[in-house]
């Protein structure tokens, strides 16, 4: 499956481009992890691992129906800093996280090592469950 790899301070993140719809440019920044604002959802994912830089130049719109019950129709963008790369990882290279990391990471589906870096896998559905 084919991941969005971007870099918030040491922590890599993969987001699932299937889940995805497009990539666009934003110029936001967000304290709050979730603000809603007109039928759109915004996503902070440096708000949501405690970054000092907040700044995040890019949005990934999930497709509708990623997570979503069907009655909601706001389109959701996670706010990312810059996306470095797009790379498969097969299902068998991610790698359940330990349970201590339940918490703050609870919104991921595992890890995939590297020969260089770590790289959290989110799920986006975790996400839009509404326990941000």
């Amino acid at each position: 499956m084919k991941y969005f790899i971007c870099a918030l301070g040491k922590i890599n993140l993969g987001i699932p481009a299937q889940q995805t719809e497009r990539i666009v440019s934003v110029t936001r920044v967000q304290d709050a992890v979730c603000e809603n604002e007109n039928q759109e959802v915004f996503i902070s994912l440096p708000a949501l691992l405690r970054q000092k830089d907040k700044s995040a130049p890019h949005g990934i719109v999930l497709k509708s129906g990623a997570g979503q019950s069907p009655a909601k129709t706001a389109k959701t963008t996670l706010l990312t800093p810059r996306i470095d790369a797009e790379i498969e990882i097969p299902e068998e290279g991610i790698h359940s996280l330990p349970k201590a990391m339940a918490g703050t990471y609870r919104h991921f589906r595992g890890a995939h090592c590297t020969d260089k870096n770590v790289i959290l896998i989110l799920a986006p559905e975790k996400l839009m469950d509404g326990k941000i």
